[in-house]
């Protein structure tokens, strides 16, 4: 997509607003589970947890602490305060698709997990070329970078991260090497 296409912050953060991604959505919670389920067996009360483009209400961060556990939260409209530590566990709920620059941006969130740390991603992946255009998922303006599951081998092979699970929709959980 070319720079000028993309939408500025106000009309970003306007359209992120609108959504109703709160703890009282029990839909929404419902939602988020499928990130954290596939990990409960690596948190624990030593673990340090980042809730990666937590949106304006961060919701996961919230479930999260209400199991006992300790999350930050970064969102860089938000909480855009960069993080100042490493994590063994960073969700990536629902932001991958708004990447402006995926590169750059999975770099900074791999130079953030700690060593053997663990990256949960869940955006929505796309499999069929010739639907591509009618997918609801593109209609967001917000959403400018698209996801393929060959797009996710892709960064499991030059990113030094392993698939350790993935549901071949939504979800993928690697390992960093």
């Amino acid at each position: 997509m070319d720079k000028s296409d993309l939408p500025d912050k106000k009309s970003e953060r306007d359209r992120y607003l609108l959504h109703q991604n709160n703890s009282n959505n029990q839909g929404y919670l419902h939602f988020l589970m499928k990130a954290v389920d596939p990990v409960m067996p690596y948190l624990g009360i030593d673990k340090k947890i980042l809730d990666y483009g937590c949106g304006p209400d961060p919701v996961l961060s919230e479930m999260i602490c209400n199991f006992g556990y300790l999350c930050e939260i970064y969102d860089p409209l938000f909480y855009p305060e960069w993080p100042k530590s490493t994590y063994d566990i960073i969700f990536a709920t629902e932001c991958f698709e708004h990447f402006f620059e995926p590169q750059a941006e999975i770099f900074n969130i791999r130079s953030l997990l700690s060593e053997n740390g663990t990256l949960v991603v869940m955006t929505e992946l796309w499999n069929d070329p010739e639907h591509f255009k009618s997918w609801y998922y593109v209609r967001d303006f917000t959403h400018v970078s698209f996801y393929h599951l060959k797009t996710m081998n892709y960064i499991e092979q030059n990113y030094g991260m392993k698939i350790t699970y993935t549901d071949n929709q939504r979800l993928v959980v690697f390992r960093k090497d």
